[in-house]
This record gives C-alpha cells, sequence and structure tokens, in this order.
C-alpha cells in the first residue's frame, strides 16, 4: 500500500504560481511513503522537479533521512531539515469554484 502525505494547499499553489515561493530556494512539494521507501518531491531554484530518496545527493548535500512532510540533508555534518510550507488557518479550505 502506498500512502501520500497531504499536501498544503499553499504547497500546491505555490509549486504552480509565479514568486509564491523563493525562485532562489530548494522547496520541499510532498513526500511520498511506501512499504519499503519514502520519497520527496523537491522543486529547486530553477523550476525543476525531481524525485529524491535517501542517498541521493541534492546541492552537493547528501538526503540522510525523509520523513512524512520533511527532508533531512547533512550539511557538512551539521543535519539540515526542509520541510513542506506550513499552512494558514484561512487557507485550508481549496477556493470555492
Amino acid at each position: 500500500m502506498t500512502e501520500t502525505t497531504e499536501t498544503p494547499i499553499e504547497a500546491l499553489k505555490a509549486a504552480t504560481e509565479e514568486n509564491t515561493l523563493p525562485m532562489a530556494q530548494l522547496a520541499l512539494l510532498g513526500t511520498v511513503e511506501t512499504p519499503g521507501e519514502t520519497r520527496a518531491l523537491l522543486r529547486h531554484g530553477n523550476k525543476q522537479v525531481e524525485i529524491v530518496r535517501a542517498g541521493d545527493v541534492v546541492g552537493g548535500h547528501k538526503i540522510v533521512a525523509i520523513e512524512t512532510g520533511a527532508v533531512i540533508f547533512d550539511r557538512n555534518g551539521t543535519a539540515d531539515r526542509l520541510e513542506i510550507p506550513e499552512r494558514s488557518a484561512q487557507n485550508q479550505q481549496p477556493d470555492a469554484a
């Protein structure tokens, strides 16, 4: 069985709209969990999106773990956590059509 984390509406909008998340920065769009592995969907500053696993190297830094809604990098011996942008209370519901 595959489980996916719910991607906050803000992250979904940020993935498709200009100037929502800082484009010069790496952004975590979501995580996908399967029985044997957890993967993450990252958007690079150049708008490239890739699926990564623990052990992959991104921007010269190794991914040491992927958790629900977070990626942990080893940045020169220091753990650095990248999380999905937080939801604000007013934006938890999709826009009415």
